[in-house]
């Protein structure tokens, strides 16, 4: 399956793309939406040193190279292709159930 479509629930901010993290749902075409953060592994060393803490961990967590859109587009891509999607995000509901101003898939905007 190549089709699914993105929203960030904070919108796209981010400051390096080599040190940051950012919430995101993913939307397939059957309505379901998926949740998962994506970590970049300086990210996740800042913040361990940040915070002082021996580990680090976090629901739904995808550790990437960057937070490119070309490169957060790819990574959903493969998660696909292999059959983790399911496995790695949390499968959070339909779409009506989830944004109270979108009905179906068609009537999502995604820019990625």
């Amino acid at each position: 399956m190549k089709d699914f479509k993105v929203i960030f629930p904070s919108g796209y901010n981010i400051n390096d793309y080599y040190d940051d993290n950012i919430d995101l749902n993913i939307i397939l075409p059957t309505g379901r939406v998926f949740f998962s953060t994506f970590f970049t592994m300086l990210n996740i060393n800042n913040l361990i040193e940040k915070d002082n803490t021996l580990y680090f961990w976090a629901m739904d967590m995808i550790i990437v190279k960057d937070l490119r859109k070309e490169t957060i587009r790819n990574v959903i891509l493969k998660m696909i292709d292999d059959g983790y999607l399911e496995s790695a995000c949390s499968d959070i509901g339909e779409i009506n159930e989830i944004f109270s101003n979108i009905e179906t898939y068609n009537d999502i905007t995604c820019n990625i």
